[in-house]
């Protein structure tokens, strides 16, 4: 068409020139105009017929005060009319697998949470709500992607609008933690679809999948899977005449590991689903296996004993590798995230470190201003290392320098607790530290590192389920944060600046 046009207007200007009399110079063209004259004037034309002339742009945009007011109605958030109100939309693409007529499901894990009782096959339609549902279980829609959102004017001076529909990384959102106030939402209880009658003696997350454990004193330990919404049963096992003291997922997540206060131990085989019965091992002179921690490394199972004695166990033979002692009590123990160092914290407000490479004491030094340990634990990322006492107060330390002296100063001291400090869980990025007390109520304190603050936004003065704190962790991405009750209940927290788990 624009070819059409502009041959139309050419010819035109050929034949009001041709009663003119022709020139010889070669480089002219019938209607007496030069080749660069006609190439100007055809591309004006064309720029024309495209674009328009000045009077169409002047026309489009009205004047300045007129372009400002459209540029302003432009820019608004999307509050009051309904943005797509009136426009039949279509899909931005069709998928082949839409018009699937029917799928057949099994008990493959694909299919979990699609089908539903014996059912063998599912219409294309049902198939995709069903799977539409099981994902909006845990990821909820984004607002950028609802139909229905709404507008109003603003005046805001940003093209909030525009970026919302461009795409491209125009923002990038902060990667760190910050400090002050934190993110945290009440979900579904964790142990909702089975709750415990007692107090929880074991509260821990799966490390590797979305699953969490619950055990408690003459209870099942009981495996729950967490979407913060349903965290649906998956099973529940009892252990006749073996009340659970503690439990602990094996490293790689295939074992459940029972202590109590007999000197023998169960672990439970998830995979071959049965229960295996480990005796009192022989040069392990203990009545108990009630405290006990797995190493990250996944090579031992380190069991406290009496007098100072800590026994390595082999996480996988189960057979006894070596007792090692310390001076007074030991009352817990911590290792750093490649299981190369293992810390033990005694009665005596001394920290010994122990190198696993050797399994002998390196260093050790006192916690600053402590007369009896009660926790202590290191950050993932190796830079933390942090003492709770029996008097309350929480000692945070730069690591590497508690292997150089012997009387470190903290970097920070932290006096949020008035009774023994019984916990002290960090989170996966070394971002979150958890700290409480199972001697009073709401006795629970989120500390926000580098910064060293503490979150004021948690615990909730309204929120009276949280009771008195017995245990507490957090999930595997830090997604997720639960704390378990007086009564038994675990309560779940998601973290909304942290992954879906």
């Amino acid at each position: 068409m624009l070819r059409r046009a502009l041959k139309k207007q050419t010819d035109l200007g050929a034949n009001k020139s041709s009663n003119k009399p022709a020139r010889k110079n070669s480089s002219r063209v019938l209607g007496g105009k030069s080749k660069r004259k006609l190439k100007a004037e055809n591309e004006r034309a064309l720029e024309a017929l495209v674009l328009g002339g000045a009077d169409d742009v002047v026309d489009r945009f009205g004047s300045k005060k007129e372009y400002k007011q459209t540029k302003k109605s432009r820019k608004r958030k999307f509050v009051g009319t309904s943005l797509f109100e009136g426009e039949d939309r279509e899909a931005a693409w069709e998928d082949e697998y839409d018009d699937i007529e029917s799928v057949q499901v099994t008990d493959a894990p694909k299919h979990k949470g699609v089908k539903i009782g014996s059912e063998q096959s599912l219409s294309g339609d049902v198939y995709k709500e069903r799977l539409k549902e099981r994902f909006e279980k845990v990821n909820s829609t984004p607002d950028w992607a609802k139909l229905d959102r709404e507008l109003v004017d603003s005046d805001d001076d940003s093209d909030v609008d525009e970026l919302l529909h461009t795409t491209g990384n125009f923002l990038s959102s902060s990667a760190s933690l910050p400090s002050g106030t934190l993110q945290i939402k009440k979900c579904t209880n964790l142990n909702r679809d089975s709750p415990s009658q007692a107090r929880l003696t074991a509260l821990e997350f799966h490390p590797t999948a979305q699953v969490a454990l619950t055990a408690a004193k003459n209870q099942p330990f009981t495996l729950f899977q967490i979407d913060g919404k349903n965290n649906a049963k998956i099973q529940s096992v009892y252990i006749e005449r073996f009340p659970i003291l503690n439990a602990h997922f094996s490293h790689n997540g295939e074992e459940v590991i029972a202590g109590s206060h007999y000197p023998s131990f169960r672990y439970y085989d998830m995979l071959a689903g049965r229960m295996i019965t480990v005796p009192r091992i022989k040069g392990m002179n203990e009545d108990h296996t009630s405290h006990f921690r797995v190493s990250p490394d996944g090579r031992f199972l380190t069991f406290l004993g009496r007098h100072g004695n800590i026994h390595l166990v082999s996480a996988k033979s189960k057979e006894l590798i070596e007792s090692i002692k310390m001076n007074g009590t030991v009352e817990d123990l911590a290792f750093t995230k490649d299981g190369s160092f293992m810390y033990t914290f005694g009665s005596d407000g001394q920290v010994y470190i122990w190198d696993m490479s050797t399994r002998s004491c390196i260093h050790r030094f006192y916690d600053d201003g402590c007369i009896k340990g009660t926790s202590i634990t290191a950050s993932p990322n190796g830079q933390y290392l942090v003492c709770g006492s029996y008097s309350g107060v929480v000692n945070v330390y730069e690591r590497e320098k508690c292997h150089l002296n012997l009387d470190p100063k903290p970097l920070k001291t932290i006096m949020n607790l008035i009774t023994p400090c019984t916990n002290t869980v960090f989170n996966s990025t070394s971002e979150i530290l958890a700290i409480d007390s199972h001697y009073t109520e709401k006795a629970i304190k989120l500390v926000h590192l580098p910064s060293l603050q503490v979150f004021s936004n948690f615990p909730d003065l309204l929120d009276k389920s949280l009771r008195i704190p017995q245990d507490m962790a957090f999930s595997t991405n830090s997604g997720y944060f639960t704390v378990a009750n007086q009564t038994g209940t675990a309560l779940l927290y998601r973290l909304k600046h942290y992954g879906n788990y």
